[in-house]
C-alpha cells in the first residue's frame, strides 16, 4: 500500500498525502496515549518516587532513560507531522513540489536522533563541523515500540514484586499492632523491649522491599527467611504476654494446681522413705535408688511467684511459672521411679510367694502335695520367702525348682507322682 501511496518518481498525490497524514497522526495519538498510561501506572509512580537502591535502582535507571527518549522520539515525530501538516495547510490543491516536501518528510530521514561535533582530524576545510544521525517516522515507531515495552514490563514487574511482597509482609503488621496493644496493657518493660526490636526488623524489612522490589523478590534472596524469623520472633512475644496476661488472671488457681503437684511429690518421697525401711526390714539388698528430696525446694520454687506476683512482674511470673511446670513433672516423675523401684523388690517377693502357693495347689491337684521329694523343695522355697531378710535371688532359683518338678507331674509316664 505504501508504494502505491508514494510513487518511485514524481510527487504523490494529494490524497495519498491526506490519508498518509491521517494514519501518522493515529499512530502518534496512540503513542500519547501509551506513553500517559505508562506515566499513570502505580508501579511507574512508585518507581518515580521511591528512594530506589540495588537491582531496581540500576534497572530503573535504565528503564526512566528509555521513557525519557520516548516522550523525546514522540516529540521528534509530532514535529515533522507538524510541519508535514503545516505544508499541506497552505492551499487546498498543494502544488507538486509542496506535495514532495511532504512525502520526504513523511518517508525520510526526517527525524534527527543526534548530533555531535566532528574531530578536527576527521573535518575538511569546507565540509561539515558536526555529523548527525537520522531515521525514518517508521524507523523511528519500530525503535520506540521495543523500548516502550521493556519499560512497560520492568514497570508492571516491580509492580507486581511489590504487591507481592507487601502481600507477605501486611500481615505481620497487623498482628505487630495487636501485640503492642497487649504489650501496653500488660505494662511490663521487658516485653515492650522485645517487641520494639521485632518491629524495627520489621520496619527493616519493609524499608528494603520499598526500596528493591526486584532485588528481594529474586531468587537466592534472604527476605524470605527473614520475615519468617520475624513472624516467629513476633510470635513469641505475643505468646509469652498472652501467657503473662492470662497467669495474672488466673494466678490463684494456677498456683493451687502446682501446690497439689508438689503435695503428690512429697507423698510419693514419703512413701519411697517408708517403702525403703520396709524393704531393708525384709529384703536383702545392697544399695537401694537414692530417695528424691525435692518438695521443699519446689515449694521454696512456689513461694518466689507470689513474690513476683506482688511486684507485678507477669512476664518474667509467666517464664518462671512455666519452667516450675517442667520442674515439677520432672520430680514427680524421677520420685515414681524411684518408688516403683524399692517398692517393687516387696512386690516381688509377694509374686514369688503367689505363685509357690499357685503350684503346690497344683502339685496337690495331681495327688502329689504329699511326695518327700516335693514336699522338700517346696520347703526349701518357702523357708527362703519367709526368711527375714528374704533373699530374692535364692528364693526365685528354689521356686523354679519346685516349679519344673510340679510341671512334671503332667508328662506322660510319670504316673501322678515323683519317685526317688
Amino acid at each position: 500500500m505504501s508504494a502505491m501511496l508514494f510513487p518511485a518518481s514524481g510527487p504523490p498525490t494529494r490524497e495519498a498525502v491526506d490519508a498518509e497524514l491521517a494514519r501518522l497522526g493515529q499512530d502518534a495519538a496512540r503513542v500519547a496515549e501509551a506513553l500517559l498510561e505508562l506515566a499513570d501506572h502505580p508501579g511507574y509512580k512508585l518507581l518515580d518516587s521511591a528512594p530506589l537502591t540495588g537491582i531496581t535502582a540500576q534497572r530503573w535507571q535504565r528503564a526512566a532513560a528509555r521513557i525519557a527518549g520516548l516522550w523525546d522520539d514522540y516529540t521528534a515525530f509530532q514535529d515533522v507531522l507538524n510541519r508535514a501538516a503545516e505544508i499541506r495547510g497552505r492551499r487546498a490543491k498543494p502544488r507538486p513540489e509542496e506535495l514532495t516536501a511532504i512525502a520526504e518528510l513523511l518517508r525520510g530521514r526526517s527525524i534527527t536522533l543526534s548530533t555531535k561535533p566532528l574531530a578536527l582530524s576527521e573535518r575538511t576545510l569546507l565540509g561539515p563541523s558536526t555529523v548527525s544521525q537520522s531515521a525514518t517516522l517508521a524507523e523511528t515507531l519500530h525503535r520506540m515500540n521495543t523500548d516502550f515495552q521493556l519499560a512497560a514490563d520492568f514497570v508492571t514487574a516491580a509492580d507486581a514484586a511489590w504487591n507481592r511482597l507487601f502481600q507477605q509482609a501486611d500481615p505481620l503488621q497487623e498482628r505487630l499492632k495487636q501485640a503492642a496493644d497487649a504489650v501496653r496493657e500488660l505494662g511490663e518493660r521487658g516485653p515492650a523491649v522485645e517487641l520494639a526490636g521485632v518491629g524495627d526488623e520489621y520496619a527493616g524489612l519493609r524499608r528494603e522491599i520499598f526500596a528493591d522490589p526486584i532485588g528481594a523478590a529474586a531468587p537466592g534472596s534472604d527476605l524470605p527467611a527473614r520475615l519468617e524469623r520475624v513472624n516467629r520472633n513476633l510470635q513469641a512475644v505475643a505468646a509469652a504476654v498472652s501467657g503473662a496476661a492470662d497467669l495474672r488472671a488466673g494466678f490463684e488457681q494456677r498456683a493451687e494446681r502446682l501446690s497439689r503437684l508438689i503435695d503428690r511429690i512429697a507423698d510419693v518421697e514419703d512413701a519411697q522413705r517408708a517403702a525403703a525401711a520396709e524393704a531393708r526390714e525384709k529384703i536383702l539388698v545392697g544399695a537401694l535408688p537414692a530417695p528424691t528430696s525435692q518438695a521443699a525446694a519446689l515449694r521454696a520454687r512456689l513461694a518466689a511467684l507470689g513474690e513476683l506476683r506482688e511486684r507485678g512482674l507477669w512476664h518474667r511470673l509467666a517464664g518462671e511459672a512455666a519452667a516450675l511446670d517442667d520442674a515439677l513433672e520432672a520430680a514427680l516423675a524421677a520420685a515414681n521411679r524411684v518408688h516403683q523401684a524399692v517398692a517393687g523388690l516387696l512386690e516381688r517377693r509377694g509374686e514369688l510367694r503367689a505363685r509357690l502357693a499357685g503350684y503346690r495347689v497344683r502339685a496337690a491337684r495331681s495327688g502329689a502335695a504329699e511326695d518327700p521329694r516335693l514336699e522338700a523343695l517346696y520347703g526349701a522355697a518357702r523357708d527362703l520367702l519367709w526368711t527375714k531378710p528374704c533373699d530374692l535371688a535364692a528364693s526365685t532359683r528354689a521356686l523354679a525348682a519346685y516349679q519344673k518338678a510340679v510341671l512334671a507331674l503332667d508328662q506322660p509316664g510319670r504316673g501322678g507322682g515323683i519317685r526317688a
